[in-house]
């Protein structure tokens, strides 16, 4: 009951693997886009980190998030000081939110290793934030890993 041999797909701490590729489970991705939008710093944070356990299927994370990020927790001073950020989702955050949310109702799946192909990391910064793609050099072009 443990044990499953030869199997073609497996689900795997929320990735759905097989066929070479590997993309989120199915289920994880359905409770995020039934998410209703955040009304308060609370829910809007646990929805951009949410989103970001599959950041590594979601081209240029960092800077589409970034207006949720703003959401975050207060700082131990401020919860110190009483102070306490009053919510108002921006239009930004909004647009981030629902930007987050229809991108995670694409396709999105990624190609698993081949050993015998070259690989290339492709890398960008910016202020809001870093992100890099490990990338493999095939006939028909590069393809993120």
């Amino acid at each position: 009951d443990k044990c499953e041999v030869a199997r073609t797909e497996i689900l795997f701490l929320g990735h759905l693997i097989k066929a070479g590729t590997i993309k989120p489970d199915p289920d994880n991705i359905r409770g995020l886009t039934d998410t209703c939008e955040p009304t308060s710093p609370e829910e809007a944070f646990r929805f951009v980190k949410a989103a970001e356990y599959y950041r590594k299927f979601i081209p240029k994370f960092s800077t589409i998030a970034a207006p949720l990020h703003k959401y975050s927790p207060a700082t131990v001073q401020q919860q110190k000081n009483n102070k306490k950020l009053k919510f108002e989702l921006s239009a930004e955050a909004r647009t981030a939110f629902h930007q987050l949310k229809k991108i995670l109702t694409t396709d999105l799946i990624l190609d698993l290793p081949d050993d015998a192909l070259l690989f290339k990391l492709q890398t960008d910064a910016s202020v809001d934030g870093i992100g890099a793609v490990l990338l493999q050099i095939t006939p028909n072009g590069d393809r993120p890993l």
